[in-house]
């Protein structure tokens, strides 16, 4: 091989390494980028983490108030089925029995 066919050789050896060396520093720069990018996602997460975490001790706190809550509304809703039940039994009887409580109470 005489000089030139070498001085050939060598430059386009390094033509070709100085393509593999511009794909290294995209390479670099690409996964500087997803770190980055994964930084962020993990910031996030941990912050979602957290405001769970103190939505779940605030839902623990007021979860047996309205245990206590619905416990006295179904009483409530009891009650009051009872009364209106002793209600509807008074005015049924005062139609059943209108006339003789009238006479026995006016006497005609």
């Amino acid at each position: 091989m005489n000089d030139a066919s070498q001085d050939r050789a060598i430059g386009r050896i390094e033509g070709k390494l100085d393509l593999i060396i511009a794909d290294q520093d995209k390479a670099r720069q690409d996964r500087k980028q997803q770190y980055e990018r994964l930084e962020k996602i993990e910031r996030r997460t941990e912050g979602t983490d957290r405001k769970v975490e103190s939505i779940d001790k605030r839902l623990e706190k007021v979860e047996e108030p309205v245990a206590e809550f619905s416990r006295w509304r179904e009483r409530g809703v009891g009650a009051l089925m009872l009364v209106s039940f002793a209600a509807a039994s008074v005015g049924g009887l005062a139609v059943a029995f209108g006339k003789k409580i009238w006479v026995a109470l006016t006497g005609t």
